[in-house]
């Protein structure tokens, strides 16, 4: 066994192929309780994977989506908990000032496979337990 092949360290990766099952698995969960979202996979370095807007959808939830997977990713837990962390005071208000595309708002979830943050998925243009859900579905095709 080479130097290289004893020191290669194996991990989880997220693929463009996941990310769109992903994504195909969350908006078939919106289209059929009638939500106009969008929906974005990152991977763990927070470039986008795969991006899907009904075309009902406004224009605000492509960013808003991407923001919330990013976040997700960034801080390795749902931004529904962080969002509520900030209202309740156990997670400082400053934490939206890390990086602009921080959004403290329900609907981004991290992806882990193996224990480890591969990713994140954000959801945005319903209400925000709605986007939670979506996503949630979404992520169902990885189990």
């Amino acid at each position: 066994m080479t130097y290289a092949q004893k020191n290669t360290i194996m991990e989880p990766v997220l693929t463009g192929d996941m990310a769109n099952k992903i994504i195909q698995a969350a908006f078939t969960e919106a289209n059929k309780n009638g939500l106009f979202v969008t929906i974005t996979v990152v991977d763990q370095s927070g470039q986008t994977l795969a991006v899907l807007r009904h075309h009902h959808a406004g224009v605000h939830t492509i960013r808003a989506s991407y923001k919330k997977a990013f976040t997700a990713c960034s801080q390795k837990r749902e931004t529904a908990e962080i969002a509520k962390g900030i209202k309740d005071g156990s997670i400082p208000e400053d934490i939206r000032y890390l990086d602009e595309n921080i959004l403290a708002m329900d609907g981004g979830i991290p992806i882990v496979i193996k224990g480890k943050v591969v990713g994140g998925i954000g959801v945005g243009g319903a209400h925000g337990s709605e986007d939670v859900r979506i996503a949630k579905a979404g992520l169902k095709v990885l189990q």
